[in-house]
């Protein structure tokens, strides 16, 4: 059987969406296929670990918490309205936090798995730090992204879904590197960990766009209607596009209309997940509850 090691970060405001990203890949997962789970996080108590565990009972795959202090990235920089906190950079610890792995995944929990892992996890990375999904040149006429000249990628990659090339990046202090360019460009980054990744890592593995589905494209028959194919189209031509929408692994709920959990009218596929997780996990928060209250789907 292949052993898989996945990493997620969260908090406690994300516990619903991260209970039906870890319930859908585990569900997906092919019969020999084995997922060594990691949870790395600031404030999950134990009693919601063992919610998180009761999903794993019987099954073959494992579950395993472990608490990073905030503190760690005190320098970093963060969203003042507290959307994305010094969590983002936790997966950017994660050849450190794994050495017993040469190889390791992370997804955000944003997301609705669709299929297994264990190919886009065989992939020949020996050559490379990482893999990632492209999202759009990287030059000074980009769309979505924040440019920067120091950048010398070809892309810019999104760092929702990660392939990490562990071995390599303790070798070459990948690590010591990002705590670098946090120094360095402080202010100026704006995606956090996404800039922090693309400007430590100058060799990136290109990973299909079905690792990373956005809903917009996902959702709409036609999908040049998805408010992200606007960028998109600079990076993959509108049949590449189509063809990993019908192979994709990970769906992924960036952008708008935000967070599935959140809409009057969620999606009947995302809805499915969210029966099948414990009812002590289904957590809305204050801003959950606002946020569907005025949400317009």
């Amino acid at each position: 059987m292949s052993k898989i090691p996945v990493v997620f970060t969260f908090d406690k405001r994300i516990v619903l969406g991260a209970a039906v990203a870890i319930k859908s890949l585990i569900d997906c997962a092919n019969p020999d296929t084995i997922y060594d789970i990691y949870v790395y996080h600031p404030d999950i108590d134990d009693k919601t670990v063992k919610e998180f565990e009761k999903m794993f009972e019987g099954s073959r795959h494992s579950i395993t918490f472990e608490y990073i202090n905030k503190n760690k990235f005190k320098n970093a920089p963060i969203n003042k309205n507290g959307s994305w906190t010094e969590i983002v950079y936790y997966r950017l610890l994660i050849p450190e936090l794994l050495p017993q792995y040469d190889k390791v995944l992370y997804a955000d929990t944003d997301v609705l798995f669709k299929g297994d892992l264990s190919e886009v996890y065989n992939t020949d990375i020996s050559n490379y730090e990482c893999g990632a999904v492209r999202m759009e040149p990287n030059n000074d006429k980009m769309i979505c992204h924040h440019y920067f000249p120091e950048n010398k990628n070809k892309w810019t990659y999104i760092s929702s879904f990660i392939l990490f090339n562990c071995k390599r990046m303790r070798e070459e202090h990948f690590v010591d590197r990002v705590f670098d360019t946090i120094k360095t460009f402080n202010t100026r980054l704006k995606f956090f960990d996404l800039d922090t990744l693309n400007i430590t890592c100058n060799n990136i593995l290109d990973l299909p766009y079905r690792y990373g589905v956005f809903q917009s494209l996902y959702y709409n028959v036609d999908i040049t209607k998805g408010a992200e194919f606007e960028f998109l189209k600079n990076a993959y031509t509108k049949e590449e596009l189509e063809e990993e929408k019908a192979h994709t692994i990970m769906l992924h709920y960036a952008g708008k209309p935000g967070k599935p959990w959140r809409f009057k009218h969620i999606p009947q596929d995302y809805k499915e997940y969210m029966e099948k997780i414990p009812k002590s996990l289904k957590r809305y928060t204050f801003r959950d509850i606002r946020k569907k209250l005025f949400s317009k789907v």
